[in-house]
């Protein structure tokens, strides 16, 4: 990494950004503190399941709730303040349940602690839609990094400091999550604003949704029954192996954020997802082997894996919600079901299983482990899911868009990269249609665009489609003329009408005369 390229980084990225936007960061500490043993075990064994299908009927419910009507400010203000205190209860009832191990409490600590954590972990995505996605990245996996290195601390205190920790932790991270939602109002009022969401993943097709359900149902399923091989119970690691756990995550978070943003390369989310598999299967492989060594080994790698995957599933689940027209909490709602039920789903079958081990089974179990991966390889396994537009399409690297613009390039039929050459929406080909005809469009480009943009933020694309609405014209005529689809083309008339406070189409076009 040359100065320039990090100075270039810093410049960019750091005087925006706060302390207070890590909270998912220590949302994880508490997690890894209540749900997973501090991480020396892979996990609390059926403790660990009970919290995670709590959360999964408290995302069942909420997500019903939200369907029916969207939830008010003040409803997840009172939702935040609803979830801490669960939290901090469950913290409260573990620890007590630690000192007297007579006492009934481990269910009801559960419950707390999953019910809370449902919307005390998910509310952050409510400030995570309102960043563009190269900050998201970067305020995402910065927290996962932080997570970790805290870990490494929590990991080697007693049980009860980490229990004393774990009470804080919940207000602490409500106090930040408010913090953040500030500083991002006081930034916006100052101008600098994120590109607004639109609805691009309204026109994918539903063999989409079936291809990620499946792929992600079956990584789950595997990481669950991973966690419980051979015996049932999870494997202890060592205090060598618990460091190269926190460290390999730490390194792999900073690694995205260096290799996309300081670097400036390309992400993709096939080479993650890749990336992932390749590691639970190895994992997997040297669990089989019975080996002490080889097993801590595979343990350390299948627990590097869980971890990632928070982050990169958070992170799929923020590019998703930043096009699809829903609440943010139900797309997260969706990702994050999906994940902790057949996770944990794996793990209750691994549970009943695992028995003494005997060696059939255990050669049959990792059989249909390695089969399932395959499986999702296959459902998962291109940048070409989503058909419409490719996750993380604004760092994406040269991925089939990037690819035709860079062709126009060279045959001289772009003379610029701008937001003119590439937007979210437009289907395979739209680039290269329009780039046969974009130079002289750019020259004859109407003076009231610039203005319009400079003046009332409104972006390239939305300065074009005002003009076009100008003129009278319709959606379906816009959709036409621009390569865009009719639900593209809607979402940019909202932002249009929001950012210039016009209620009609004819107070639109008034507003266009007046310039």
């Amino acid at each position: 990494m040359s100065r320039g390229e990090f100075e270039a980084f810093a410049k960019t990225y750091l005087p925006g950004l706060s302390f207070s936007f890590l909270g998912t960061g220590f949302v994880l500490v508490w997690i890894q503190c209540i749900l997973y043993a501090r991480y020396i075990w892979v996990d609390s064994g059926l403790t660990t399941v009970a919290i995670n299908f709590a959360r999964c009927a408290c995302i069942v419910v909420l997500g019903a709730i939200a369907v029916r009507k969207a939830f008010s400010p003040r409803f997840e203000r009172s939702l935040g303040w609803v979830s801490a205190a669960l939290m901090t209860a469950g913290s409260l009832l573990f620890f007590v349940q630690s000192l007297f191990p007579s006492l009934p409490f481990t269910p009801v600590a559960a419950v707390c602690s999953g019910v809370g954590l449902a919307w005390g972990g998910g509310m952050w995505i409510t400030f995570y839609i309102r960043l563009g996605l190269r900050e998201a990245l970067l305020v995402a996996f910065s927290s996962l990094a932080l997570s970790t290195i805290i870990g490494i601390f929590i990991g080697i205190v007693e049980e009860s400091t980490a229990f004393f920790i774990s009470m804080m932790l919940p207000m602490v991270t409500l106090a930040m999550f408010f913090q953040a939602q500030k500083a991002l109002d006081a930034r916006e009022g100052r101008g600098v604003v994120a590109p607004p969401p639109d609805d691009v993943y309204a026109d994918e097709p539903r063999s989409t949704i079936v291809r990620l359900v499946v792929g992600i149902a079956l990584f789950s399923f595997v990481l669950g029954v991973s966690r419980g091989f051979p015996f049932g119970e999870s494997i202890k690691l060592s205090p060598l192996f618990h460091l190269a756990q926190h460290l390999a995550v730490t390194a792999a978070a900073l690694g995205v954020v260096w290799w996309t943003l300081v670097k400036g390369r390309g992400l993709k989310f096939a080479v993650l997802w890749q990336a992932q598999l390749a590691a639970l299967a190895a994992g997997v492989i040297l669990l089989s082997t019975l080996d002490p060594l080889a097993g801590e080994v595979g343990a350390t790698l299948i627990a590097v894996t869980n971890l990632f995957q928070v982050g990169f599933l958070w992170f799929v689940s923020y590019d998703v919600a930043r096009h699809r027209a829903l609440p943010s909490y139900l797309v997260l709602g969706f990702f994050w079901f999906l994940h902790l039920f057949f996770r944990e789903s794996g793990r209750l079958v691994m549970w009943q299983l695992g028995g003494d081990g005997a060696g059939p089974w255990q050669m049959l179990i990792i059989a249909v482990m390695i089969c399932l991966l395959a499986v999702s390889v296959g459902f998962l396994l291109t940048d070409s899911i989503p058909r419409v537009r490719p996750l993380f399409a604004e760092v994406c690297g040269r991925c089939r868009f990037r690819r035709q613009t860079e062709e126009a390039l060279r045959e001289g039929r772009l003379t610029s990269v701008d937001e003119h050459v590439w937007h979210p929406g437009e289907p395979t080909g739209a680039v290269a249609a329009r780039a046969a005809g974009s130079g002289a469009a750019e020259d004859e480009s109407d003076p009231r665009e610039a203005l319009v943009r400079e003046r009332y933020g409104l972006t390239n694309r939305e300065a074009e489609v005002l003009m076009f609405l100008a003129e009278g014209r319709s959606s379906s005529y816009i959709a036409s003329a621009l390569v865009l689809s009719d639900n593209t083309v809607r979402s940019y008339v909202k932002n249009i009408y929001q950012k210039l406070d016009v209620h009609s189409k004819q107070d639109l076009i008034d507003f266009v005369k007046a310039l």
